[in-house]
């Protein structure tokens, strides 16, 4: 059976600017209090949605409300009192879930564990498009899943994954002293021999 490609003209990304593109992304706490087009919320968003998943389920689901939102506060008390000190200052904030069960097994639910990968592949993908854009999204931990779920009446086939942020960068004139000295593009990674191992574990490729 020959496989059919659609005749689509995409442009070749060199490693130099995918490399630049990645060391753009970074998380930051300093936004400005700024409305983002529709459009590019939506490309940011449609840039996710291309990512692999598990037998194509795309178990991802996502929540965003922006300030003017009459339920922004029910979704912002959800976080920890740490991330409300400086989330407030992004004018959308948003909430991604994760399906836990395939959608494909009508009789059963059969658990999909992979949705969480999944899921994390998506705001990958959807967090360089955002900094293509000079936007920024910054993915919180620090938050209540019960209280999403409630607040929300969501069903519990689905799991908060992560809170997050989107927005332009800030000049840090929004942030505690403590969160000024925090605030650098710059972090750390690991060595590829720390966790790349070849036929020993531990033992580097």
């Amino acid at each position: 059976m020959e496989l059919v490609q659609e005749n689509v003209e995409i442009e070749t990304l060199t490693q130099k600017q995918f490399n630049k593109l990645q060391e753009k992304r970074w998380s930051p706490r300093s936004f400005k209090d700024k409305e983002i087009s529709r459009d590019k919320i939506l490309q940011i968003f449609d840039a996710g949605r291309k990512a692999p998943s598990s037998y194509n389920e795309q178990p991802w689901r996502f929540l965003l409300l922006s300030k003017d939102d009459e339920y922004y506060d029910k979704l912002f008390d959800c976080m920890v009192e740490f991330n409300q000190s400086w989330a407030g200052n992004a004018h959308y904030l948003a909430v991604s879930f994760g399906k836990k069960y395939f959608s494909r097994e009508k009789s059963e639910k059969k658990p999909n564990r992979h949705y969480m990968y999944d899921v994390g592949a998506f705001m990958y993908g959807a967090t360089l498009m955002a900094a293509t854009m000079n936007l920024y999204i910054h993915q919180m931990a620090g938050f209540s899943p019960e209280k999403v779920l409630e607040n929300f009446s969501i069903s519990s086939d689905y799991e908060p994954i992560s809170m997050f942020v989107i927005g332009e960068l800030g000049d840090g004139t929004d942030l505690t002293e403590e969160l000024e000295e925090k605030e650098s593009p710059y972090s750390s990674r690991k060595s590829l021999n720390e966790f790349l191992f070849s036929n020993e574990w531990e033992k580097p490729f």
